[in-house]
């Protein structure tokens, strides 16, 4: 998520310092990420902060026709409902993953025993989620047949256009880019849910060219910059 909304503001060629801190999910004011501070108002999650950029006059979805608008709006409600919470599954409830990486990664800023306490927290909370949205009982496989589906519709929609729609990046190519990226770059146990995305040479071709159009040569010692070129080998391979 903050992924996305870094190439969100990148595209809307707004200026922003990302700041990293361990208490992140405590000081925004819904205990998600990721959030702005801007004067003496606090935003978080990407749709407000879509929202608030907007209402200061930066949108990037102007231009697009009321059923274009309808479109993009429903793609990005797919990518919320199928990459973000397939993403969270293979961080919170594939048990392997969860004792190798995701506790050890989550719990790094805070000492023992406040680590592991936290983590379990953030696990409780993940898996009633994936049961309340009926994810819980679901297999890994079927997860990732999920992701196929999402990433075959997603690859479809793109073809051959540089951004899905028009020639010029919308809020949608920011949320996918961010969440693809996510997926091309991120240590897990397997290579099972980046493979996925891999299938659609498209996808990658699109993830590349975000990456070197917004990111790379932008603010060099920016944590974006950092995030990108630390990942670019394993992407643009």
């Amino acid at each position: 998520a903050t992924l996305c909304f870094q190439a969100f503001l990148q595209m809307c060629n707004l200026p922003v310092r990302v700041v990293c801190r361990a208490n992140a999910e405590y000081m925004s004011p819904s205990g998600k990420l990721p959030f702005i501070h801007v004067g003496n108002q606090v935003v978080s999650e990407l749709g407000p902060i879509v929202q608030f950029v907007k209402a200061k006059g930066h949108s990037l979805s102007d231009g697009l026709d009321e059923v274009q608008k309808a479109e993009m709006k429903a793609y990005m409600e797919l990518v919320n409902n199928m990459l973000l919470t397939a993403e969270l599954y293979l961080q919170w409830c594939d048990d392997v993953t969860v004792e190798e990486i995701t506790h050890p990664r989550y719990g790094s800023p805070y000492p023992w025993p406040l680590n592991r306490i936290l983590s379990y927290q953030k696990q409780w909370e993940i898996r009633r989620k994936m049961k309340a949205i009926g994810w819980a009982g679901k297999s890994l496989e079927q997860v990732l047949e999920d992701v196929d589906q999402c990433c075959q519709a997603l690859s479809q929609r793109l073809g051959t256009q540089p951004y899905f729609f028009n020639k010029q990046p919308t809020e949608l190519d920011a949320l996918v880019f961010g969440h693809l990226f996510t997926i091309l770059t991120t240590q897990l146990t397997s290579d099972e849910l980046s493979e996925k995305v891999k299938n659609y040479s498209n996808l990658i071709a699109f993830c590349r060219r975000i990456e070197q159009q917004y990111f790379e040569g932008h603010d060099k010692d920016s944590s974006a910059s950092a995030t990108s070129r630390s990942a670019k080998r394993s992407l643009l391979k």
